[in-house]
């Protein structure tokens, strides 16, 4: 037993340290240590606090960057990639700079000139050895990816995906697909096929835009393929061009025969492309899809009391009216639903929209009657074609030509024109329209839950590209690639950074916690490892101490029940002490 006892000489109190034993049975003082005096013990401790202060800390990003690489590993992503790219065996893989890219991409999405700065602040370090300030350049990264054209990564993808959806048993019964584009800040002489203008759905048709088509799981909106095409390609077009082409990579999952429903919405119809999807070269497909409105004119005379409550928590309000009706030349099971909540929103977007219309269509008269009434002498004189371009742009809006009635005149050689507000035509489209989606499908065995079901479960890839619009995570732009292969080469780590993080958040719901992608990577975001450097000192092998910030709640629980800190322990120092 150790204490401290105290001796008085000549009117001085001095301390020692103190350990006791038994001996003999009996308690003796067996080891005696002089400490000092009050003051000389305060000194020392004043030392040691001096001593113990750090010089400088180092902080790493630490959570979300090992559990992405953590999945990457478990899934073989490297020897996948490692397998379709030949290189040798010296400095960074092509493994390495796409799985870092992907990483960047899910976290902190930054430029190739940003990618070192970026690359130092992190734990990985320790997972790749070989990468440096050189290798992580612009010209380093683009050194390496300038041996992957666009065979090599359709190949990659289809290996990485089954090995998804065998690994996490992903049912691939019912397939999502859709498209959308992304900007680019291409210059317009650059001769990049990929990068065209077309209608961008960022509302920027100042830039050239480029496609993406998605396929992906309804769990967790998992990517299973992707390809890139021409931006000022329409829907159905470049519907027409992947169906086979999405056939034959789902037979590479090696499932047997084709059982599997595909999602699409309406604007990838046509007759061609449900001809092919319902072909059985190379796979057949079933298919639930939507309808527009002009092509089921007939249903909207069906009152609501003609419909059928849908059952199941999902369907609360939802109403649905079924028949067989003959589209695109064959008969199909089609589907009428009534949803209040719907009809809700879109009453209050035609109200918005009405008083707007009416507003501008007024302000129009305003301006021809300063011509009519002569305080408008110079320029161009309004024309009857102009205006009625005019008249029905400001009508563009759904609906809106239905209940705004206008007629053209000519006062005095001069263009005018009235309007009313169509009360009758409101009624019916509050009536017959509003609220109202046709669905159509080849399942005539499904009910109607599940054909209802199996179509809203499309937002899973609208969300897939919602989030790859992120500008905080995961997101694509801004893409300043100049040539069709980077191009591809971005796209394809861009969905493999989203894969790794939807499976991710898939495996916390698994651990029994859900949340959207963004709260769940600002959760991790926060776990950091801290590296304190202190001054060099005799009889010390190191001179620094690790620790981590925020090492609670569900990322310690993640971590731990993945062993991430197996990544951290392998010797390897990044900085200098």
């Amino acid at each position: 037993m150790a204490y401290i006892i105290k001796e008085k000489r000549n009117k001085h109190i001095y301390y020692y340290l103190a350990e006791s034993a038994r001996v003999n049975g009996k308690p003796r003082i067996v080891s005696k240590k002089y400490l000092g005096t009050a003051e000389d013990i305060l000194d020392v401790l004043k030392h040691n606090d001096e001593m113990r202060k750090p010089e400088y800390s180092k902080i790493f990003d630490f959570g979300a960057v090992l559990a992405l690489y953590d999945i990457a590993e478990r899934l073989n992503v490297r020897q996948i990639i490692d397998q379709h790219v030949i290189k040798r065996d010296q400095g960074l893989s092509v493994s390495d700079s796409i799985l870092l890219a992907a990483i960047n991409r899910a976290v902190k999405p930054t430029s190739k000139k940003s990618f070192f700065e970026w690359f130092e602040k992190t734990v990985l370090y320790t997972c790749f050895p070989k990468a440096n300030k050189k290798n992580l350049s612009s010209q380093g990264f683009w050194n390496n990816m300038s041996q992957i054209d666009e065979k090599t990564i359709e190949l990659m993808e289809d290996d990485v995906t089954k090995i998804v959806v065998d690994k996490y048993n992903i049912s691939i019964d019912l397939l999502l697909y859709d498209n959308t584009n992304f900007i680019s800040y291409i210059d317009t002489d650059n001769p990049a096929t990929l990068a065209k203008r077309g209608h961008s759905k960022e509302k920027r048709s100042d830039l050239k835009i480029v496609g993406l088509s998605l396929m992906a799981s309804p769990d967790h909106s998992i990517p299973l393929f992707h390809e890139i095409y021409p931006g000022n390609t329409n829907d159905s077009k470049r519907f027409a061009e992947v169906i086979p082409k999405l056939k034959r990579r789902y037979r590479k999952l090696n499932k047997g025969n084709c059982n599997v429903t595909l999602v699409f919405d309406r604007g990838n119809n046509s007759e061609d492309n449900i001809e092919e999807i319902l072909s059985d070269v190379p796979a057949l497909f079933h298919f639930v899809g939507g309808l527009k409105l002009n092509q089921c004119n007939e249903l909207t005379n069906i009152p609501l009391k003609d419909f059928t409550l849908l059952e199941g928590d999902s369907f609360i309000g939802t109403r649905a009216y079924r028949t067989i009706k003959n589209v695109y030349g064959r008969d199909f099971t089609v589907v009428m639903t009534f949803n209040i909540e719907l009809y809700i929103a879109q009453l209050r977007g035609v109200k918005s929209n009405k008083e707007k219309c009416k507003l501008q269509l007024e302000e129009l008269q305003k301006s021809l009657l300063k011509w009519i009434n002569g305080e408008v002498k110079k320029g161009r004189k309004p024309s009857l074609d102009g205006v009625n371009k005019k008249i029905r742009s400001i009508l563009s809006q759904d609906y809106m030509g239905d209940l705004f009635i206008y007629e053209l005149q000519t006062v005095n050689d001069f263009v005018n024109f009235t309007f009313n507000f169509s009360n009758d035509n409101y009624k019916k489209l509050k009536r017959d329209i509003l609220g109202r989606s046709f669905l159509f499908t080849d399942r005539f065995e499904w009910t109607n839950e599940q054909i209802v079901g199996a179509y809203r479960s499309q937002h899973h890839v609208e969300n897939a590209f919602k989030q790859m619009k992120d500008t905080d995570y995961l997101t694509f732009r801004p893409m300043y690639h100049f040539t069709d292969s980077k191009i591809r080469v971005h796209a394809f780590y861009c969905v493999l950074s989203f894969l790794l993080v939807s499976l991710l958040n898939r495996e916390l719901e698994d651990m029994g916690y859900k949340m959207s992608i963004d709260k769940m990577l600002g959760c991790f975001k926060d776990v950091r490892q801290v590296i304190n450097v202190y001054p060099k000192s005799k009889g010390h092998i190191n001179n620094y101490e690790t620790s981590y910030s925020d090492l609670n709640g569900i990322p310690k629980l993640y971590i731990e029940k993945n062993n991430l800190m197996q990544y951290l322990n392998r010797g390897t120092t990044f900085f200098k002490l």
